[in-house]
């Protein structure tokens, strides 16, 4: 008996093969389909407007009479429409938007969601197209269940360059040298980091890093995978003590607990001095740019989050969002017209757009073309970043399955504010006291 992927795979190539013949003197025309993809109308739509409207004239389009339309949806209630998606039936989309596995997992593993294995097998060039670190973001169980659509964001440390020189402090490149900052930025009354803890995801940057830094990417990536022995690893407790330690010290300011990322007002006291570095996924940079240019034109510095001296994880590791991804449903026809889509993708037109809208590319060939960015310094320290990083952990809020978020912002809140300790951060998660995964 065929498996499900094996079975989807023999349909595509019979769809490309009558696409083919369809070609050919007298052939009748092909049926016309429209593929319907469901994404998030959160302001950089208009990329995978343009790439379906590309797609609709192209000859692999008019050779299989397939097109594409966006199905839009706020971006504040995607989420909830993404689940409802993925949870089948006849008149589901035939693509999906997403951020990383954390979100498709359950349905992938139900082949809810189409295994690419087989398909990139067999076109080696769709997956050479895309940078490692970045594919692996829409991986479940080390399989490929998406294609990278949208542009990346790896957490960076961002900094007052300013403010770090009149102390007579270098950026900091290491664990030691970020707590001796700390000390000195706090002794001389300036908050040493920005921190929106009203918006736990925020937190979870820094155990994340830490995380890694401290045990490598396998740690989280057993968690990911279901192994809650995990979260008792050496290195997530170090990881929570060590945060504890710094929002002890004042690194983090008083009453940060209140203070949103989501409205700015973390942004904001970075860019007008009261605080001197902020770790953020790298659209902080278009944010200030967009509200504070001043600022981002002449004091804002960036870096990689600091190695940890003694760490088993590679300093070059990232975490954060390697890419936003399409994933094809449990498809049942037309196949062929999804793989050409996808492979719309990889092409250099898509890439030109997406960093005309402001994003980092995670296409192989990028590189030659980044100087077209609208910030090329910025882009391409990025996208350098991306290519040389041997993992690229997907942020943890974004890697679980949507059953524990809610229960795992709380955990980071309440070790971050001191409602809770390292200790029992470790066992109320190793403990599943966050919700079981539920099919979805």
């Amino acid at each position: 008996m065929l498996s499900p992927t094996r079975r989807w795979f023999l349909g595509t190539g019979a769809l490309i093969s009558t696409g083919l013949v369809g070609c050919g003197a007298g052939a009748p025309s092909p049926r016309r389909r429209t593929l319907t993809a469901l994404v998030p109308d959160d302001g950089a739509t208009a990329v995978l407007e343009a790439a379906a409207e590309r797609f609709g004239r192209s000859a692999a389009a008019r050779s299989s009479g397939t097109s594409v339309e966006l199905r839009r949806v706020p971006a504040d209630a995607y989420e909830a429409e993404l689940s409802a998606a993925l949870g089948g039936g006849a008149d589901g989309p035939d693509l999906l938007f997403h951020w990383g596995s954390g979100s498709i997992r359950t349905a992938a593993e139900e082949y809810r969601v189409t295994d690419l294995h087989d398909l990139m097998l067999d076109h080696p060039e769709l997956g050479r197209s895309f940078l490692p670190s970045a594919l692996t973001g829409g991986h479940v169980n080390e399989r490929p269940f998406g294609v990278p659509v949208r542009g990346t964001r790896p957490v960076l440390l961002f900094y007052d360059k300013t403010l770090l020189a009149d102390l007579g402090l270098r950026p900091p490149t290491d664990w030691t040298m970020l707590r001796r900052a700390a000390a000195r930025l706090t002794k001389a009354g300036i908050t040493p980091f920005a921190l929106g803890g009203a918006d736990p995801s925020t937190e979870l940057m820094w155990l994340a890093y830490l995380v890694e830094r401290l045990g490598g990417p396998e740690v989280f990536g057993r968690i990911q995978a279901g192994d809650h022995t995990h979260w008792d690893h050496p290195a997530v407790l170090r990881a929570a003590r060590e945060v504890t330690s710094l929002a002890e010290a004042g690194a983090f300011g008083d009453g940060f607990a209140d203070v949103s990322y989501t409205d700015g007002s973390a942004t904001a006291r970075f860019a007008r001095g009261r605080a001197a570095m902020h770790l953020m996924d790298s659209r902080e940079h278009a944010a200030l740019v967009d509200r504070f240019p001043g600022f981002a034109g002449r004091r804002l510095g960036w870096l990689p989050f600091p190695a940890v001296e003694g760490g088993e994880g590679d300093p070059k590791n990232l975490v954060g969002t390697p890419a936003g991804y399409l994933s094809a449903g449990d498809l049942t026809g037309h196949r062929g017209g999804v793989l050409d889509f996808l492979k719309e993708f990889s092409t250099p037109d898509h890439t030109d757009a997406l960093l005309a809208a402001g994003e980092v590319p995670v296409t192989a060939d990028a590189a030659r073309r980044l100087d077209a960015s609208p910030h090329p310094e910025f882009t391409r320290f990025q996208y350098e970043l991306v290519r040389e990083a041997p993992a690229f952990t997907l942020n943890w809020e974004q890697a679980v399955h949507p059953a524990w978020r809610a229960a795992l912002r709380g955990e980071a809140a309440d070790l971050f504010s001191g409602r809770s300790t390292p200790r029992t951060f470790v066992r109320n998660l190793r403990e599943r006291r966050i919700p079981a995964a539920q099919p979805g």
